[in-house]
């Protein structure tokens, strides 16, 4: 794992005199244990911090008690409970407020990721992250092959590494820049023809179900560059100038960065348009869509491209005995050391989405039929989790982690009650390679010397990686029916675009389409 080093201060002795000079000590971090390597698990009922200091042991057993006694200060459980009791709860709404990194307090999971990732000041979305955009589209039709596509999308990387290219002074100070934190989307891939399947999915449908009646409303939630913005609204200028005469196109956008970026995008637009006024036809709302407080009555369609899979998500572990669900918090002590704490007692949001899908068509706790050896934490045999907890009791007698979508849960309730005339348009991954260790796991990973550097712990130095979570699109689809009311369909990311793009302007000289081969781990969500 990745870490920030530290350098230690040694005391210094004089060989003639025999006096010691004293030098002022500096805690010296213990990387021999990463953060997920323990797992602190707490009691039923909180007791006074005294008696936690007195009388709490967990999962005592031999091995243990070796490891307890051997003096390693990670291993005191009781101290750590303490820890735990003392320091005081915060979340990432009051952290946002903070331009330092939090110390001293704890937080539920989800906390600690949404802080990692956005927070204004040290986040990764508002310093680090940058969006891949080629200066101009790719000529399919002169490229000979996918392979000849990724050496032009290679090539056009070059522009990026001038501009990350450390200045003299910092060469000479041998002090460089932050290698690039550049991550790519299908929408700038293979602009415009990406935006314009879309658009034409958008007024297919619009007209179908609202024409001549209402507006066009799109809202969109991450607009990255606002390259999406004006392949579609261009599209749609050119091929429908009456639908664009009453099209409204509106993005919220959390990064402030990335809201100027788009700014520029929708000045652009304006500037290529003919005729009349278009000033209010963009309109650029910096902020999170989870502050949303406006209802919009109107029928819109709400659109969402690769933003589920940083959508902050709750850890829960389970009893492997009770099958008892016990949610985990990050505690952060006066060091910055990190530790992962796990309660059976659930706040709102995780208690809401187990209970709908155990309630719904895929209940892991209730699933009807044999429990085959699955995925999920809860399909593992009893005896299995119990070996495992014998030949490690670090693991006190909790199964493996399970990531749930909290905020998704929570971005449906917000569809539903502020927006409920909305079609929702999303995509994101379903899967995701070298994911860290547990069931629905993130990848966590960022840019070190211009290379992949990947780890397995979320519990990471916040805003310097980014965290991805892989998304359940069955289990979504019928959470989406719980929470909204309405019926939507998942399609795998190659199917939709056959059906809306145009796959002619995309295929290379062999035949080869690298827009529908590539993605293959996206699929899409429609309402």
């Amino acid at each position: 794992m990745f870490r920030l080093t530290t350098a230690v201060r040694r005391r210094a002795f004089s060989t003639k005199s025999l006096t010691l000079v004293e030098k002022k000590k500096e805690f010296v971090h213990d990387y021999s244990v990463l953060p997920s390597s323990l797992q602190y698990r707490l009691p039923e009922n909180e007791v006074p911090i005294e008696e936690a200091k007195k009388t709490i042991r967990l999962n005592a057993n031999v091995l243990k008690t070796v490891l307890e006694e051997g003096g390693v200060e990670s291993l005191k459980y009781q101290k750590n409970l303490a820890s735990f009791l003392e320091y005081p709860l915060t979340n990432s709404k009051k952290l946002s407020r903070r331009r330092e990194r939090p110390r001293a307090c704890k937080m539920l999971t989800r906390d600690f990721i949404e802080d990692s990732l956005y927070n204004p000041n040290y986040g990764y979305f508002s310093k680090e992250a940058e969006i891949f955009h080629p200066a101009k589209p790719f000529d399919y039709k002169n490229l000979k092959s996918q392979e000849d596509f990724m050496a032009h999308w290679l090539k056009a990387y070059d522009k990026y590494d001038h501009e990350n290219e450390p200045s003299n002074e910092a060469k000479e100070q041998r002090i460089t820049r932050p290698s690039l934190q550049l991550w790519h989307t299908p929408t700038e891939l293979f602009q415009p023809y990406y935006g314009e399947a879309l658009a034409r999915y958008l007024l297919v449908n619009y007209k179908l179900t609202q024409y001549p009646y209402n507006d066009l409303i799109i809202y969109e939630m991450g607009g990255g560059n606002g390259t999406l913005m004006l392949n579609i609204l261009n599209y749609i200028r050119e091929r429908q100038p009456d639908v664009y005469a009453r099209t409204k196109y509106k993005i919220i956008e959390i990064s402030g960065r990335l809201a100027e970026k788009q700014k520029q995008s929708a000045i652009e637009l304006r500037l290529k348009a003919e005729g009349g006024d278009h000033k209010d036809k963009v309109e650029i709302i910096n902020k999170s869509i989870f502050e949303w407080k406006e209802v919009v009555s109107d029928p819109c369609f709400f659109i969402g491209l690769e933003v589920f899979d940083n959508f902050a998500h709750d850890v829960v572990k389970y009893d492997i005995n009770t099958q008892q669900p016990h949610q985990g918090y990050v505690l952060i002590d006066q060091n910055g050391d990190m530790r992962e704490y796990f309660s059976p007692r659930l706040d709102g949001w995780t208690e809401a989405f187990l209970t709908l899908r155990e309630e719904g068509r895929y209940p892991v706790l209730h699933a009807p039929g044999p429990r085959l050896w699955g995925q999920h934490p809860l399909e593992k045999p009893v005896f299995y989790n119990q070996m495992k907890n014998s030949l490690n009791p670090l693991r006190a007698e909790l199964s493996d982690s399970e990531y749930i979508p909290s905020r998704l849960l929570q971005f449906f309730l917000i569809l539903k009650e502020k927006f409920p005339e909305h079609r929702l348009l999303a995509s994101d991954f379903h899967s995701l390679p070298d994911s860290s260790p547990g069931y629905m796991s993130p990848v966590v990973q960022t840019m070190l010397n211009d290379r992949m550097v990947t780890t397995d712990s979320y519990m990471v130095l916040q805003g310097y990686f980014d965290i991805m979570f892989p998304t359940d699109f069955e289990l979504m689809k019928d959470m989406y029916r719980q929470v909204v009311g309405k019926i939507c369909k998942t399609s795998t990311h190659r199917e939709f675009l056959e059906q809306w793009s145009d796959i002619d302007a995309t295929t290379t000289k062999t035949g080869e389409n690298p827009m529908l081969d590539l993605y293959v781990n996206a699929s899409f969500m429609l309402s």
